[in-house]
């Protein structure tokens, strides 16, 4: 999948996790947002590959993990996150809420005091995680 796909896909489930979120649909809300975090930094990740080269085994494998934290790293992004998070307390607070999710959150009931902090968390037009992300890919 080329990165312009990913971007598209990461902006598509942004923009159906806030249609859900607006109409009370908390627990999928939540599920989208990580899931649009998450397709964000694969587009990021998508740079590291390079036509006519094969790519490193581990690293297509680790791709394919659901763990924010774990694909920060994989997209070079492990010094610029600990940065952002250590010049702002607004960052690092968001960064923790998101980072929190995973692909299980399907399987559970999220209420509006957690979807409204997942939301605000990647949403936020200063400090969120997915602006920071699209800064990036």
């Amino acid at each position: 999948m080329d990165r312009a796909t990913l971007q598209a896909i990461a902006l598509a489930k942004l923009n159906d996790a806030e249609l859900l979120f607006a109409h009370g649909r908390h627990s999928n809300s939540f599920y989208l947002f990580g899931y649009a975090v998450e397709i964000a930094i694969k587009a990021r990740i998508s740079l590291l590959f390079r036509p006519e080269t094969i790519p490193d085994r581990k690293l297509v494998n680790a791709v394919y993990s659901h763990n924010l934290n774990e694909l920060i790293g994989l997209a070079g992004l492990g010094d610029e996150l600990k940065a952002e998070r250590t010049g702002s307390a607004v960052f690092d607070g968001h960064w923790s809420t998101v980072s929190d999710w995973n692909e299980s959150a399907r399987y559970e009931v999220i209420g509006p005091f957690r979807a409204t902090a997942m939301r605000n968390a990647t949403m936020d037009e200063e400090a969120g995680v997915f602006k920071w992300l699209q800064e990036r890919w």
